[in-house]
């Protein structure tokens, strides 16, 4: 149970719109479940694209609620200019992973970078990769990582690899409540909707700027672009992003 940005391209208020989402940390969206506490403060992370290489690389996991944090500010700040592919995860824990550095989102590996909304259960049966190195304390959310990442990296071109990776989200037969997440490799971006339950809250959002792209959990309004300039996604869906100006292709499955 998390929120999710992904900033892909040229997008002017990009820093606007990572201070906005800070703000989901302690007012997001959380499921109609008892017991729920507001907000998402179990800890939170960036990754971005490299500048002079290819990939993605991890900006930083920290603990805590990214709301009042100021390395939040002092992170985003850092960047003299706009990464091509900037990545926020505002973490809230599945009951059963524990609240931990290793177990905050992004995940990385091969130069990609993953964020994840949602419960996996027996996750660890989605069979990934071996060669791919775990670094979390057995996170559902890395398994499926892992998983999709398996599949994606065997398409020759984005059209394969969006078919690639429906074909591997057509095959999960364990039970969840979201896969929705964000995987990049700092060149190419796909956000993948697909929920099983509670569909008010797992939800997906995508703003077109002309010269880039925002997706998120929420429909966040920055400075006069409100809840009307957003697309939410459909269920079982894949937003595949590429090229500069931004390519973008919504395939349903």
């Amino acid at each position: 149970m998390c929120r999710l940005l992904g900033i892909y391209g040229s997008v002017s208020l990009w820093k606007d719109f990572l201070f906005k989402f800070q703000e989901l940390s302690e007012k997001g969206k959380v499921p109609p479940v008892p017991g729920v506490s507001p907000g998402h403060k179990d800890g939170w992370g960036m990754a971005s694209s490299r500048y002079n290489s290819s990939g993605m690389e991890l900006v930083g996991k920290y603990m805590g609620e990214a709301l009042g944090a100021p390395e939040f500010g002092k992170r985003i700040h850092s960047f003299e200019h706009q990464p091509r592919v900037f990545l926020c995860h505002l973490r809230k824990a599945s009951t059963g992973i524990s609240i931990s550095l290793p177990n905050n989102h992004p995940f990385l590996s091969l130069d990609w970078a993953f964020i994840h909304n949602g419960t996996v259960y027996n996750a660890e049966s989605l069979n990934p990769n071996s060669e791919l190195q775990t670094t979390s304390e057995n996170s559902d959310s890395e398994h499926l990582f892992h998983y999709l990442l398996s599949s994606l990296i065997e398409g020759s071109d984005i059209e394969a690899r969006t078919m690639n990776l429906i074909d591997s989200l057509s095959q999960v037969s364990v039970e969840y409540t979201s896969l929705n997440c964000v995987l990049t490799n700092g060149a190419e971006m796909y956000t993948i909707r697909s929920v099983s339950r509670h569909h008010d809250y797992y939800t997906m959002f995508y703003y077109e700027t002309g010269s880039g792209i925002v997706v998120c959990s929420e429909n966040i309004d920055v400075k006069g672009i409100s809840g009307e300039g957003w697309t939410e996604m459909p269920n079982q869906s894949v937003l595949a992003v590429s090229e500069n100006p931004p390519k973008v292709k919504l395939t349903k499955f």
